[in-house]
């Protein structure tokens, strides 16, 4: 127990401080005086003030921020947010998401690692099938099936029928080429048809996994999207909604199931997914133009933008207030349907 608590919060952490710090090396990088990087909300339990910068560590963890020199408005201070150009204030508030999404992928390139990636060698040839009656061996490196390209299970299984059919299968055996004929069955008890082998996974193949988690964060973000788009239409239910305490609560879920299922790595790698798909989740949060997000803040840059000069700082500090006063009470209806779930 805690051990979960203790990489729960880590992986919050890591979360929080991966935004964060997009937004204060971005800020340096162009010259902005970062007064405070801060990890949690609330009281201060630790700082330390390192050149002109205090890093801190606050008591709730349920967030963080970087406090810049004057972030909105006019200022004469070379060195304030306001005075920067309105593409140097877009990279810096853009930058917190950015991180977002490549911590993401970065876990779910580890996590698609442990648990590897098919390729196109064969591992193992089941007996009394077609691969086994075709003469196939383990080790053979299937590089074509019709005529066509295939590095991988997945390319291989492109170019499949769902139907019985026969197929010819370019096969690299030691310094040899060669095509073998080979036709799909449908085993007993099984309702597809296919080949009779099982295909090597490759788990150390570094640009494949990068390539996989990519492909992996795509698919969470449409996700996240479509999650979006159900709840403003209706089609989710609010009390689907779920806020820290309903991380926390599914976290522990997922950590008793797979201590039970396969012990501490494969509850660590299952974290690791977990991580992935809220870092991307604030990511794309954090994008939505809602005032007090910073995709809040990025749209009025984009005014500035257009229009030349910026927005009035006390037009627009009002309308991140009032955004900021309703994400709160939304924060807390949140929360209390999370108590309200694990009452019921």
């Amino acid at each position: 127990m805690l051990l979960m608590i203790v990489i729960i919060l880590l992986m919050f952490t890591v979360i929080v401080v991966a935004h964060e710090w997009g937004h204060y090396i971005t800020a340096k990088k162009c010259g902005i005086l970062v007064h405070e990087f801060a990890v949690g909300m609330g009281p201060m339990l630790w700082s330390k003030q390192v050149g002109e910068t205090l890093y801190s560590i606050r008591l709730l963890p349920i967030g963080g921020y970087c406090r810049m020199e004057e972030e909105v408005g006019e200022n004469t201070n070379p060195r304030a947010m306001a005075s920067k150009k309105p593409w140097q204030k877009l990279l810096v508030v853009s930058a917190g998401a950015i991180m977002n999404f490549l911590l993401a992928w970065f876990l779910l390139a580890i996590f698609a690692g442990y648990y590897g990636t098919s390729t196109n060698v064969i591992k193992e040839v089941q007996t009394n099938t077609p691969a086994y009656e075709a003469g196939l061996q383990t080790d053979d490196r299937i590089i074509g099936i019709n005529g066509y390209k295939v590095s991988n299970l997945s390319e291989l299984s492109t170019h499949m029928s769902k139907e019985v059919s026969t197929y010819t299968l370019t096969i690299k055996r030691a310094n040899q080429v060669i095509e073998i004929p080979v036709a799909t069955r449908i085993m007993e008890g099984e309702e597809s048809p296919r080949f009779g082998f099982v295909i090597k996974t490759s788990h150390f193949n570094i640009w494949q996994n990068i390539k996989t988690g990519f492909l992996m964060e795509i698919a969470v973000i449409r996700m996240v999207w479509e999650s979006l788009v159900g709840l403003i239409s209706g089609a989710i239910g609010f009390d689907q909604m779920a806020g820290i305490v309903g991380v926390v609560d599914a976290g522990s879920q997922v950590w008793d199931s797979s201590m039970q299922a396969g012990g501490v790595n494969l509850a660590l790698m299952n974290m690791v997914y977990m991580a992935a798909l809220l870092s991307a989740n604030l990511g794309v949060m954090n994008l939505l133009p809602l005032p007090a997000l910073d995709g809040g803040r990025i749209f009025f840059i984009l005014i500035e933008m257009i229009r030349g000069k910026a927005i009035p700082p006390e037009k627009e500090g009002a309308v991140h207030f009032i955004g900021m006063v309703l994400l709160m009470l939304l924060t807390v209806a949140v929360l209390y349907n999370d108590i309200m779930r694990l009452r019921g």
